[in-house]
């Protein structure tokens, strides 16, 4: 899969800044990667990505447009399954 996800470089710096009460035993982007995900982003934009079903986003300021995508690919199931919609 192809996914975005909060960036590892913003989580090591938290505990820095006061965010965090101290560092992550492990940072989510790099852990995935390990495991096979591909991450298609490594800065917070607001990005939004869907592969295949899954729909992901790399933070809060991604929330609007993931609940856009989220609803057009519902209607699309939807429509698909020959439900009404």
């Amino acid at each position: 899969y192809e996914i975005c996800v909060f960036p590892d470089a913003l989580d090591r710096s938290n505990p820095d800044i006061g965010y965090m009460p101290g560092p992550m035993p492990w940072f989510l982007a790099e852990r995935l990667a390990e495991l096979g995900v591909t991450i298609v982003n490594d800065d917070m934009t607001g990005r939004v990505h869907q592969d295949r079903k899954l729909i992901t986003g790399d933070s809060p300021l991604a929330s609007n447009e993931l609940g856009k995508v989220a609803a057009r690919a519902l209607i699309a199931a939807a429509s698909a399954s020959g439900r009404r919609v």
